[in-house]
């Protein structure tokens, strides 16, 4: 299936079971290769003068690009299809390399493709801070569904280093921000393959499982489909450090070859709508 159709296909299966809008606002990491510092301030300044929501991230010479929350999610991934782009080809204008490798470095952050997601009703309404159930059913369902759409998740076989407990933990030891290494949700906690996260306008699920090197076609197309399934299993919140094996969580895949594994799998919902 063409990607753009998948998508297409995943939100019209979602409007036909659910009478909810989607929203999606993406955070996208990236590590700006052979910069100094004040390259680095040059290159988001640069960014910044163009409009673009662009910040330093904790990793050295890394950087964050934010978008808006949209409903129009063709439109977020053009978006963010044309700002890579543009970002490698600046990058390279400058002698530079703009990496979004899911994790280039074995002692520095990795990067990511963040998805924040709400949910809204006819009249724009954030639902997630109305309604703990909707909130707590759409937490099991991206959960339940993580590992069978890793293969769009973390395409490569390095990303997978990105999932890795050992780098994870060091990086945490060090104040760096991590990636998630089990199915998790906590509030405001970074360690968690979703993070809650309320503001003053509204309450957001941060599903940060995905790599910054991930197709965002691939990607939103999956989780889509996801939040129309109920989940078999309930996740409870995880307070503190969820790499703690006390909270004996089931892991995120740890390697491509499981991916595919998985998604191949009979009754992996995913799969047999990407294959229709």
């Amino acid at each position: 299936m063409d990607k753009k159709k998948f998508l297409k296909s995943s939100c019209e299966y979602y409007r036909n079971s659910n009478s909810l809008i989607v929203k999606v606002g993406c955070e996208l990491e990236f590590f700006l290769l052979g910069a100094n510092n004040s390259q680095v301030d040059e290159f988001i300044a640069e960014l910044q003068n163009k409009d673009w929501q662009v910040e330093r991230e904790r990793g050295a010479s890394q950087i964050e690009i934010k978008t808006d929350f949209t409903a129009d999610l063709e439109a977020l991934c053009i978006e963010l299809e044309e700002k890579k782009k543009f970002v490698r080809n600046l990058a390279t204008e400058k002698k530079l390399i703009a990496s979004f490798a899911a994790q280039p470095f074995l002692d520095d952050c990795g990067s990511a493709l963040q998805f924040n997601i709400s949910l809204h009703n006819s009249d724009d309404e954030n639902i997630f801070l109305t309604d703990e159930k909707i909130l707590q059913n759409s937490i099991d369902s991206l959960l339940n569904f993580t590992n069978q759409m890793m293969i769009f998740l973390a395409p490569k076989k390095e990303d997978y280093l990105r999932f890795s407990r050992e780098i994870n933990q060091k990086l945490f030891q060090k104040g760096k921000f991590t990636a998630p290494i089990n199915l998790s949700f906590g509030n405001d906690n970074r360690t968690c393959a979703i993070r809650i996260k309320k503001t003053k306008t509204g309450k957001r699920l941060e599903y940060r499982v995905a790599s910054a090197d991930a197709d965002p076609w691939l990607c939103i197309s999956a989780i889509i489909l996801a939040l129309t399934q109920k989940s078999p299993n309930k996740f409870t919140p995880i307070f503190g450090n969820s790499f703690e094996e006390k909270f004996l969580l089931k892991e995120i895949i740890q390697s491509l070859e499981e991916a595919e594994k998985e998604f191949q799998k009979e009754e992996n919902f995913i799969q047999k709508f990407f294959s229709r």
